[in-house]
């Protein structure tokens, strides 16, 4: 898997990374969790689920989240840039999206549709992927495309 892949890469170059999560609660840092390299990669993270932890712990303006909506690209670029202050990493990733019914979801924008942003380098790479699938699947194709997109700015690198 390539989580697996990822973590030693991030071993081997001796990077370790903070996740700031909304969408996915958590799942990405405890997938990481499961690595043997867990304990020279992991620093931890912040979940952000809720709007009142965005805005009162990371300090993003309501005016933005209303401007964007929680779940968008703008939100989750934001969500790396303010972990900085507060995290000291090599890596950040951040997460929105619609894992389920509610939010901002649209036609333009249905269940499944996820953000993340990876900060690197002083550099942000923004995605957005759409995972079909109950729950459980969606987080597990979300880590994949979250991997192979933090295996190939590390190499690039």
């Amino acid at each position: 898997m390539s989580t697996t892949k990822c973590c030693e890469l991030m071993a081997k170059n001796q990077l370790n990374i903070t996740f700031i999560e909304s969408s996915s609660a958590g799942y990405l840092a405890y997938r990481f969790s499961l690595s043997p390299f867990s304990g020279e990669i992991l620093n931890g993270g912040l979940v952000c689920y809720d709007l009142k932890i965005k805005e009162n712990v990371l300090k993003i303006s309501s005016k933005m989240i209303k401007k964007y909506t929680p779940e968008s690209s703008k939100i989750t670029e934001e969500l790396v840039k303010k972990s900085k202050k507060i995290f000291k990493s090599d890596v950040y990733v951040g997460c929105t999206g619609l894992l389920k019914h509610g939010g901002s979801e649209s036609k333009n924008k249905p269940v499944g549709t996820f953000f993340y942003s990876i900060l690197y380098n002083n550099k942000i790479y923004s995605y957005r992927c759409f995972c079909k699938g109950q729950k459980e699947n969606k987080l597990k194709k979300l880590i994949n495309y979250i991997c192979k997109s933090l295996i190939k700015i590390i190499k690039n690198n």
